[in-house]
């Protein structure tokens, strides 16, 4: 038994065509179609229907249930990512305050990397929330090593800079072993040094020695660097330590997708004043609301959120540069990604767009398209206002979030 309509995981090794060819394969087979849903509301099976139905490809099958019509499916419009955030952050405090369960809701995304934004609105709006499959923005580990760099060069002789010297002094690798941290820490017991002092007061192997010691230097040069911003700073220590040039010569999905969470921490430290305030931000961050698997908002992708559903499902970041996205190789199965993501919804799902992410311009996705205009509408439907021009989008919504109170 299964559905080729939600076959999405060919990069794993799996074949749509098994399915689509197995009463070709056996002549004598018979195909049974479970058309009934009984999970969502007709407004969205029609939405994932005619999503679906361009795909040439696939056994003909229309889903349909006895549920009601319900609502249409939401669909806006936000010029900059910071702006989408923080409009899913207020309507999911909205249904929470109307009585739906923080773990009827969940936002829903094409890829990891678009979690951060996600995560730094509910935090802001104190939603309790959890990323499914993966970890938290500044608990990444390029994000820890980067802000480590910044612990250290603020504070390189202080004892809160200690386990900082530890993470990242042989990241990228200078020859620093186990033993050689060793003497580093027993100098600095004798001494009353600080490891970042006693390291260059430590006879270690001549290359090593002479790594490590232009390290601290970059380190302590940091502080006489004038009056840049945080993230200027995070970019100089990155590049200068030779942490950027690490990442660069991998050419893994791993390496990209690091330096990615670098590129976004540097815009997002741009954001705080001093260095300590980010570090408390990312300490509270690292310890969202809520406990683990308690009743919290589910951050998760289209890929892990197969077979499961929410009562309220957010979809952000529907665009032709991000889903199906400018270099896909296989369109079809970016389509059965979005007719699982609607399928996601047991009431409402919402669909958002930006005009503008990650410092490129971009359209809505063809997907948005698909579906019928009946079946959708251009806003929250507790609004219901008219579609308004790009220019006024993120005005309109943010005077109708702010009607609603907090």
């Amino acid at each position: 038994m299964g559905d080729d309509s939600q076959s999405i995981y060919s990069w794993r090794g799996a074949k749509v065509g098994f399915l689509r060819n197995f009463s070709t394969e056996f002549p004598g087979a018979k195909i049974f179609k479970l058309e009934e849903n009984f999970r969502s509301t007709s407004h969205i099976l029609d939405a994932a229907n005619a999503v679906i139905s361009y795909d040439p490809s696939r056994i003909e099958k229309s889903l349909f249930t006895r549920r009601g019509e319900g609502m249409p499916i939401e669909v806006l419009g936000f010029s900059y990512a910071t702006e989408e955030a923080a409009a899913i952050a207020r309507e999911i405090g909205r249904h929470a305050a109307a009585g739906t369960a923080w773990h009827d809701m969940a936002v829903i995304y094409r890829q990891n990397r678009l979690s951060w934004v996600l995560e730094e609105a509910l935090l802001h709006a104190h939603v309790p929330h959890e990323i499914v499959g993966d970890v938290g923005f500044y608990q990444r580990m390029a994000v820890k090593d980067a802000l480590a760099l910044l612990t250290l060069s603020a504070c390189p002789d202080e004892p809160q800079s200690e386990e900082a010297f530890r993470r990242v002094a042989n990241r990228p690798v200078r020859g620093l072993g186990a033993k050689g941290l060793g003497m580093i820490e027993a100098k600095a017991r004798d001494s009353g040094l600080s490891l970042c002092a006693a390291a260059t007061r430590v006879r270690l192997p001549l290359k090593c020695g002479r790594a490590l010691d232009s390290f601290v230097q970059i380190v302590r040069r940091t502080a006489s660097r004038g009056s840049e911003t945080i993230g200027q700073r995070v970019s100089w220590l990155l590049e200068e330590t030779g942490y950027l040039d690490m990442l660069r010569a991998d050419d893994t999905d791993d390496a990209v997708s690091q330096r990615e969470n670098l590129a976004e921490l540097v815009a997002l430290a741009d954001g705080f004043q001093r260095v300590e305030h980010l570090m408390e931000h990312a300490a509270l961050a690292s310890v969202a609301p809520g406990e683990k698997g308690k009743d919290r908002v589910q951050l998760i992708t289209m890929h892990r959120a197969k077979g499961l559903e929410f009562r309220h499902v957010f979809l952000p970041a529907w665009e032709e540069a991000v889903f199906p996205g400018g270099m896909v190789r296989n369109l079809d199965e970016e389509r059965r990604l979005a007719y699982v993501a609607l399928t996601r919804a047991m009431e409402q799902a919402t669909i958002t767009f930006c005009d503008y992410r990650q410092g490129g311009s971009s359209a809505p996705s063809r997907f948005i398209d698909d579906i019928p205009l009946q079946n959708r509408i251009t806003g929250w439907n507790h609004v219901r206002h008219e579609p308004c021009q790009t220019s006024l989008r993120w005005m309109q919504a943010g005077r109708a979030l702010d009607a609603q109170g907090p």
